[in-house]
Order: C-alpha cells, then sequence, then structure tokens
C-alpha cells in the first residue's frame, strides 16, 4: 500500500446558516489526519497525508461527509483489515 498525499474533494458545499458553515470548518480543524483544508473554486480539498489513518479519524471523516452529503465513497481508501466493518452497511 503506497503512502501518498490523498486529497478528499469535498462537494456540494452546501451550509443553511454561517453558524453551520463555522461547525464545519471546526470539525475539520479537529480531524488530526487532515494536514491541509484549501478551498477550489466551489469544492474545499482536504489533504490526507496518507491512507493510514486513525480508526477514530475515519469515523470523523464519515460523519462529516455523511452530514455535508460529500461523495463518501473516497472514503474507501482508508479500507484496511482493522476498519472494513466499518464500510460494511
Amino acid at each position: 500500500i503506497m503512502n501518498k498525499r490523498i486529497i478528499l474533494k469535498c462537494t456540494p458545499l452546501r451550509f443553511y446558516t454561517p453558524d453551520d458553515e463555522a461547525l464545519c470548518f471546526n470539525w475539520i480543524e479537529k480531524i488530526k489526519c487532515i494536514k491541509k483544508c484549501i478551498g477550489v473554486g466551489k469544492e474545499l480539498h482536504l489533504s490526507i497525508a496518507s491512507n493510514n489513518i486513525s480508526n477514530g479519524d475515519l469515523l470523523n471523516l464519515m460523519g462529516l461527509f455523511d452530514r455535508y452529503k460529500f461523495d463518501s465513497s473516497q472514503l474507501k481508501i482508508f479500507i484496511n483489515d482493522n476498519n472494513k466493518e466499518l464500510f460494511e452497511e
């Protein structure tokens, strides 16, 4: 498994209130595996150092992507033997 930098694209960006937007960015700041958050047009790009992240960070990413309706199929890059049950429906 290669440990190259991963970019997760967060789109569509849809916030209901300024507080909702602030909560999203506060949540992103608390997820340790996210090294950088960059706005690119109407997308947010989250830079992750490698595909080897903690289950806690993975669950936070899953929650974030679910809450804001980002494309969670991107998170499959993090599947490994220690977390595959998190991806089972």
